[in-house]
């Protein structure tokens, strides 16, 4: 058994950064392409957000219709959220999670007013990476009556089901259990792994038209679900050899598994890995000298990855994001978060999975604000975000929380992606958003 559990944690690990690909949407610039917007106004942003008083700054933003026209501070009963998370142990910790949802309160409570001047209190409780923990984080939010509970990384998702049995919605953080993306509860504004292999399936057999294709995967739970669904988009679309190549999830070195899949000539390859396991799929493709097409997960574009590793063993290389990509025009919402982050984050990075649970809370203040601070329970919350459509999701594409945007994956309310090609360890956007709900749910 002491065996069994550590090879779960390692896995863990490994599915916990598979499914942050949507980090380096976020820590680059993101495009306004299209908006008529100039450089003059750019700058303009831009300084609307170097000040401490970022009213004007949070009003050119996508919630600009929650902004007072002057700085006002919480001061009522607080209003208690909680946030499940994993923090503090020694495999896998992510403070940041909830460290950016602090962050985000911390500047609506000081400048926005709160809800209805009530101030919205986090309430954070740690699973320990473990099953129990989960349950155990979610009977306390029960026992607490709180009316939503914001997600960080909980790999078990038993939590999830507790909160379901209670009708307590699980809002976005980083989708990684199968609960995360199936619970009736649940409301994710990210893909996943799953968005990004339909996003690269999709380029793959349209754009390369490509005949045959290699999946390479850590074998183990929902990495593998989002690599079969990379399968199943791939033969939908007409490939005609897909190879299916897991390793062990513990595997180190992806030598043999990238020379099995040089083996079957693919043209393209798709890496389903992240954190060390990037570097060794960047190493072990240069090694084994295989020239196909090469999609990475967004996690491995992270610029302490790509730094890394010689530049020519990333060049050309294609990675998912989960924003537009620009570093010359920064778009409202991001002038905000960088903003926020630096007056209010105590030092977090802002570049990092904080963009991700900085969203899910800027997502969930809007419909507390729109609901009013009389109007607010979990059921209302629920029924509030069942109804959203096409609603503008702080740093991320419009979502729509019908159950309907992703096959499968009923929890999905923003599943789209957007590619981007590394050259000279610069990160350039591919076209435009890709409907991978849309794609996967054709035939």
């Amino acid at each position: 058994m002491a065996g069994q559990s550590s090879y779960l944690r390692s896995a863990a690990v490994v599915l916990v950064c598979t499914a942050l690909v949507g980090l380096v949407a976020c820590s680059e610039d993101r495009s306004t392409a299209g908006s008529g917007e100039t450089s003059e106004t750019t700058a303009a942003l831009t300084d609307l957000c170097s000040t401490p008083d970022l009213i004007d700054c949070a009003a050119a933003s996508s919630i600009s219709a929650q902004v007072p026209e002057q700085r006002a501070k919480a001061t009522g009963e607080p209003l208690v959220l909680g946030m499940i998370n994993q923090e503090n142990t020694p495999v896998g910790s992510f403070p940041e999670l909830s460290q950016g949802v602090q962050a985000a309160m911390d500047f609506v409570n000081s400048q926005l007013g709160g809800v209805d001047g009530r101030p919205v209190q986090l309430e954070v409780c740690n699973t320990k990476f473990s099953a129990e923990g989960s349950t155990s984080c979610a009977q306390q939010f029960v026992a607490a009556g709180v009316p939503a509970v914001l997600g960080g990384i909980d790999v078990f998702g038993n939590g999830i089901d507790l909160l379901a049995e209670n009708e307590i919605p699980f809002v976005g953080g980083i989708p990684v259990s199968t609960q995360s993306v199936t619970a009736s509860n649940s409301f994710q504004f990210s893909g996943g792994s799953w968005g990004a292999m339909v996003a690269f399936a999709d380029y793959a057999a349209t754009e390369l038209k490509a005949k045959s294709v290699a999946i390479l995967y850590g074998d183990f739970g929902s990495v593998a679900d989002g690599a079969n669904y990379g399968k199943q988009t791939l033969e939908k679309l007409g490939v005609e050899h897909v190879q299916m190549v897991p390793y062990p999830i513990l595997e180190t070195d992806l030598g043999s598994a990238i020379q099995a899949a040089a083996a079957g000539n693919p043209d393209a390859v798709m890496l389903l890995t992240a954190d060390t396991g990037c570097t060794a799929a960047f190493e072990g493709m240069a090694t084994v000298g295989l020239k196909a097409q090469a999609f990475y997960t967004g996690s491995c574009a992270a610029p302490k990855i790509i730094a890394g590793v010689p530049a020519e063993a990333s060049n050309g290389a294609i990675f998912n994001v989960e924003g537009p990509i620009s570093r010359t025009n920064p778009d409202p919402d991001t002038n905000l978060y960088n903003a926020v982050i630096a007056q209010y984050g105590n030092g977090l990075d802002a570049i990092g999975a904080a963009t991700v649970s900085f969203r899910a809370f800027m997502n969930l203040y809007v419909v507390l604000s729109e609901l009013g601070a009389d109007g607010i329970s979990a059921e209302s919350v629920t029924k509030s975000l069942r109804s959203k459509v096409d609603a503008s999701s702080f740093m991320g594409h419009p979502y729509t929380c019908n159950g309907k945007q992703f096959k499968g994956l009923p929890a999905v309310c923003a599943p789209q992606q957007m590619l981007g090609e590394m050259t000279d360890r610069q990160l350039n956007q591919i076209g435009s958003w890709v409907d991978v709900g849309k794609i996967y749910g054709l035939g």
